[in-house]
């Protein structure tokens, strides 16, 4: 057995490789080659520099230590990456799409991550920081390029080898879509009592140069690999993340979807304010309960997880603690360990950015409506920002891991809350499910 590494460079390269949604790059294009080896997924890696700029002149305005231009400090480079498709380039067919990806991270590096982590090895990788200052003064506004290395964290990367002989799936393609400057970045407020001033932002960007994708492959053994280099059919399976999105504007919100899948393991919906996507003004990427048009929180009173209109797998809905005292602090503590136990066992789960600092109800979701003691600006909450999502893991309840099957009967949830003000959330649903990819002679299939 031997392995070897590849550095590939994007299919759709630039001229001077360098690669900006604002001036009409939307996407990169990678392909990983066919041949007689096996791909190690947990080595794939995308690397590169990227840079941002106050204004898109002729040349680029640059940003000085003054500017209040920063990003996600929480999810940092991913901050950039809305999407990833993976094809096989054996038949072009599309055996994941993780959709909303930027968001999907925003959960999942506050839970699988430790305040450690976003300011040690991964601070200097993914180029988090503990807070949107740091975030500014160490990357954003340093006028100067950043470099990142990191792993494509999703399902079809985080399982076994996936053979790339002729005979299987041929090569494999991988789209990264970019996220716009507006998503991506963010003007802060210069304090509790004003609103970000983004007049002379509205044309910043960001700007991604030598972008690389890493990886390594693995020729087996003589006698494995012709096995492999002869086989007519196969299956690959893995533990495949779905996205799903709606909005809701009332103070009892409804959903209710048909998912298609078969297999689901479990499932977590983080929320935002429609008004705070896309909007240079706003951390896109904050992740909390549904808010009020003025900044207060319209916090979670009951929570009912349904399935087919019923009651499942719980035996009853959540009341939780705003529900009995609505001047409570504290966040209430069964969503906090359902939310961290839908992505990570909350028993294995050793370090996560919630806690005291973040995972409360001390903040606002907008500036200006009185000053600080009416409480902190979302963006301007410590460890990452505010830390709030609605989770269900099935496994604990039905036992074993075989998962539920949500292909007949729709999947549902009922959420009471807060909400006194017509103000638009939008809702991000991100379903664990278990996936498999057929090939054989005629093709390759993907069967969720």
């Amino acid at each position: 057995m031997s392995s070897r590494y590849l550095e590939l460079a994007p299919q759709n390269r630039s001229s001077d490789n360098t690669y900006a949604f604002r001036k009409g790059y939307s996407q990169l294009d990678f392909r990983i080659p066919e041949g007689s080896h096996v791909l190690d997924p947990h080595s794939v890696r995308l690397v590169g520099d990227i840079r941002f700029f106050k204004a898109d002149t002729t040349p680029p305005t640059e940003l000085t230590d003054a500017d209040p231009l920063s990003m996600s400090s929480k999810i940092g480079i991913y901050s950039v990456m809305s999407a990833l498709i993976f094809r096989s380039g054996r038949t072009s067919t599309t055996i994941s799409h993780e959709k909303n990806y930027n968001r999907w991270m925003s959960s999942y590096l506050a839970v699988k991550g430790g305040v450690e982590d976003s300011l040690g090895h991964l601070s200097e990788s993914a180029l988090t920081l503990p807070n949107f200052e740091a975030c500014k003064d160490s990357v954003v506004c340093r006028n100067t390029k950043s470099s990142f290395c990191v792993p494509l964290i999703c399902g079809l990367l985080s399982g076994g080898s996936l053979p790339l002989t002729p005979n299987t799936l041929g090569s494999l393609d991988l789209s990264i879509m970019l996220e716009s400057d507006a998503m991506a970045l963010q003007v802060l407020p210069a304090d509790f009592e004003n609103d970000p001033a983004t007049a002379n932002y509205l044309s910043s960007f960001y700007q991604l140069e030598n972008v690389r994708l890493v990886c390594s492959v693995i020729t087996p053994p003589a006698d494995q690999l012709s096995r492999l280099m002869s086989q007519k059919q196969g299956a690959i399976t893995y533990q495949s993340v779905h996205s799903f999105y709606d909005t809701a504007n009332s103070n009892n919100i409804s959903l209710n979807m048909n998912l298609g899948l078969s297999k689901v393991r479990s499932l977590f919906i983080n929320i935002i304010p429609s008004d705070k996507l896309n909007n240079i003004g706003a951390d896109s990427f904050a992740t909390l309960p549904p808010c009020n048009l003025d900044g207060t929180q319209g916090s979670v009173e009951k929570l009912t997880w349904l399935k087919g209109g019923t009651i499942f797998p719980k035996k009853f809905p959540q009341i939780t603690n705003v529900k009995e005292t609505t001047n409570t602090s504290v966040y209430d503590p069964v969503l906090f360990r359902d939310y961290i136990q839908a992505i990570s066992k909350y028993d294995h789960n050793r370090h996560n950015l919630g806690g005291l600092t973040n995972a409360n109800r001390g903040w606002l979701s907008k500036v200006a409506v009185g000053g600080v003691n009416k409480g902190v600006p979302y963006q301007l909450v410590q460890n990452g920002g505010v830390f709030f999502g609605l989770g269900l893991n099935y496994d604990n309840y039905i036992g074993g891991s075989s998962g539920v099957d949500l292909r007949e009967q729709p999947f549902g949830v009922a959420i009471e809350c807060g909400l006194t003000s017509s103000n638009a959330q939008s809702l991000f649903l991100y379903v664990n499910a278990e996936s498999s990819i057929l090939y054989n002679e005629n093709g390759v299939q993907l069967i969720n």
